[in-house]
């Protein structure tokens, strides 16, 4: 029995996502867009029914703005986008899927046929984030081998580039395997930063810390910058540009420019139009500091904390490694360096390096799972395709998930942490509870997820609802409820009735989520839309 092999590596991003591949020597490169560029921008358009992804949705949002969307990785996890579409409340998952159905669609043009891919996800990414992501993978028809930390995947192609995970390679293998290499993957994105610890050993990547903000990236530099300019523009002519959406669209790209052009020289210009004119402001690298040194301080922060959870101290640390766009702006890389001892590492390229530690990941499983069928690859590509890269690799929880409970002393609901965050994963606890009354015949459950024990610091995940207990069952009896995290990060509940065979039916119902009726009625409505 033969089968093909054919993987890709997706990285999701808020504002930009990458698609790459394994060519004939095993090395990872970047798929083009459609448009022939090594990224797409993370945006839809809606021309009628048609769904446009990419650059050509980007263009048209200023034109009309009611019919885009943008950032939807900021609402993954939420019911629904955070306005309407052409009228219409669409579920960000559903968005989701539509870009990763014309990421995928483009791949296959290049590729043949795809037979599965590995998504990135924010290491800070939530459980029901990280479903919503699984979700938006399956609407889009897509084989999800699996979910991978993009921090992890970053430090996957730091590993093969530098040769950790290539045997015979003198960053790798000819070292001493006994020595770890530790870096710090500092990944400031387009809408969301993680800072992850790594450590390579051999053939062996193990994450020993996370955390991050899901809602802080590259965006939130833009607007600074956007409403510094915006309040200029108000009051000379007394109209703000961000009640106007076209002209908000339209002044954000320009922004975005200057962000950029600010990375390389001490002085931006913006141009736009208002008012019927061209017209054009200027912004220097100092002031942009300075209106965005709050954000910088926030992730400086979160640096320090990673490295004081993990036990570490800065000399600990082999290498910091950028990744994510924003990483190009000067402030970071000095902030940095004053904080770690240490210039960056610029080796890795910080928009591809997700994408590309993501099809090593995805080449790994679908050979190990040819390897467990007994199959073997097509014969047109086993003359040209290398062999894999083999590694593993160990991650981590970024938050930790409880149980709601009853604090015997106060009486007050708590929350009760099972799974501790930066636990290894997979990782499997159980919970012993007790009937409260004679004859009890379900048990009701609630998931939580947070660092503390107070309910209202603390989000819901879902409820877990045990049904069909035996019948006649006394008080008290035990009934122990297992919680499973896999690599992805995603949570499965099952239960099971002390002193007894009988089979107990357990359901966890994720809040925000869409049902199965909901998911196969937006599925059709993707089969049924082509995108370009």
């Amino acid at each position: 029995m033969q089968q093909q092999n054919n993987v890709i590596g997706i990285d999701l991003g808020t504002t930009f996502s990458v698609v790459a591949h394994l060519d004939h020597t095993g090395r990872p490169v970047t798929i083009p867009s459609a448009a022939g560029e090594l990224t797409t921008p993370t945006a839809i358009f809606f021309d009628g029914k048609t769904p446009i992804v990419g650059r050509e949705a980007l263009q048209a949002a200023p034109m009309d703005p009611d019919h885009s969307a943008d950032c939807i990785k900021r609402d993954i996890g939420n019911p629904h986008y955070r306005r309407s579409i052409g009228g219409e409340q669409f579920p960000p998952e559903v968005l989701s899927g539509y870009i990763l159905r014309a990421l995928v669609q483009n791949a296959e043009r290049k590729l043949g046929t795809i037979d599965g891919a590995v998504i990135t996800v924010p290491a800070y990414f939530g459980e029901a984030r990280r479903q919503a992501t699984l979700t938006a993978g399956q609407l889009a028809g897509i084989n999800v081998l699996d979910l991978i930390n993009e921090p992890t995947a970053a430090a996957i192609a730091y590993g093969y580039q530098e040769g950790f995970l290539v045997p015979g390679k003198a960053g790798g293998m000819n070292s001493d395997t006994n020595a770890g290499h530790r870096i710090l993957v500092y990944d400031l994105g387009g809408g969301t930063f993680d800072v992850s610890i790594v450590e390579l050993r051999g053939q062996d990547l193990r994450v020993i810390g996370t955390d991050g903000d899901a809602q802080l990236g590259g965006r939130d530099w833009d607007d600074r910058l956007l409403d510094h300019l915006a309040e200029q523009i108000r009051s000379s002519s007394r109209e703000d540009p961000r009640n106007n959406p076209g002209l908000r669209h339209e002044l954000l790209s320009s922004v975005e420019v200057a962000k950029r052009t600010l990375s390389e020289r001490e002085q931006a210009t913006v141009y736009f139009n208002h008012l019927g004119e061209r017209q054009r402001l200027q912004i220097t690298r100092e002031t942009f500091e300075e209106l965005t040194r709050t954000l910088l301080e926030r992730t400086r922060t979160t640096t320090q904390l990673v490295v004081m959870q993990t036990g570490l101290s800065w000399t600990d640390i082999d290498r910091v490694l950028l990744v994510g766009g924003a990483t190009r702006m000067t402030m970071v890389q000095q902030m940095l360096a004053d904080l770690t001892g240490q210039a960056p590492s610029h080796s890795a390229a910080v928009d591809e390096a997700v994408a590309h530690g993501a099809a090593l990941y995805a080449s790994l499983i679908a050979s190990h799972r040819l390897t467990q069928a007994g199959a073997q690859p097509a014969a047109e590509s086993v003359a040209t395709a290398a062999p894999p890269v083999e590694f593993s690799i160990t991650d981590v929880n970024s938050h930790s998930l409880g149980i709601e409970g009853l604090d015997r002393q106060t009486k007050q609901h708590v929350n009760q942490i099972l799974i501790p965050k930066n636990s290894a994963l997979p990782c499997s606890v159980k919970k012993v509870f007790a009937t409260a009354k004679d004859d009890q015949r379900s048990v009701v459950i609630r998931v939580l997820e947070g660092e503390t024990e107070r309910m209202d610091a603390c989000s819901v995940v879902g409820t877990c609802h045990v049904r069909d207990l035996p019948p006649k069952l006394p008080a008290a009896t035990p009934v122990t409820v297992h919680y499973t995290f896999d690599t992805a990060g995603t949570l499965s509940v099952s239960a099971a009735v002390a002193g007894t065979d009988a089979r107990v039916e357990t359901e966890f119902v994720r809040d925000a989520s869409l049902s199965r009726d909901d998911i196969l009625r937006w599925g059709q409505r993707l089969r049924t839309q082509a995108s370009l």
